[in-house]
């Protein structure tokens, strides 16, 4: 029995090593690998078969770590640029109310500043108005320009003689010839 083992098992090699080759040979003769076995890297891993398997195991060994490692920074970015668009909108959100807020405050206070500023203006010129009315009840029109459209206002007699007699002293002799007039 053990000999009939010892036969088979050249045998089975003998095929592995057969298909291993045609498969080696395959991979040999791609146009890529051609091209990597061209390079001074693949000729010296050509020549160091225990160091391209350690390489060929590494790589193998690696895309595992890499691939979780890819996935965790794509998940952190993709979570990170969600966050920040989050935040840019709640920043913009309170930014935006705080402007509302300042932009309000600023209408109220331009219509109490316009309120005075009217109070003020309407004031000073119902003064004037009452200063100069006096001033001008001592003309009276008497023309107008034709090519001008200017008044022309010469001083009333009568209104003067009433200013006259409010300022002078009721016992006056003028005074006295004035209320007889």
């Amino acid at each position: 029995m053990q000999c009939n083992n010892v036969t088979t098992n050249p045998k089975g090699l003998l095929q592995l090593q057969g298909s291993l080759s045609s498969m080696m040979s395959s991979l040999y003769y791609n146009p890529k690998v051609a091209e990597l076995m061209n390079t001074s890297m693949g000729q010296y891993l050509n020549g160091h078969p225990f160091l391209a398997l350690a390489v060929l195991v590494f790589g193998a060994m690696a895309t595992v770590p890499i691939g979780l490692f890819l996935a965790f920074a794509t998940i952190t970015f993709i979570g990170a640029t969600v966050g920040f668009i989050l935040l840019e909108v709640f920043l913009l959100s309170l930014g935006g109310v705080s402007l509302l807020c300042v932009l309000s405050a600023l209408a109220i206070l331009a219509i109490l500043v316009s309120l005075v500023l009217g109070a003020c203006y309407i004031t000073s010129s119902n003064v004037l108005n009452f200063y100069y009315s006096q001033r001008v009840s001592r003309y009276r029109v008497t023309r107008l320009a034709p090519a001008t459209n200017i008044t022309v206002m010469e001083q009333d007699s009568l209104t003067e003689k009433k200013m006259m007699m409010m300022k002078k002293p009721k016992g006056s002799p003028r005074f006295k010839k004035l209320q007889r007039q």
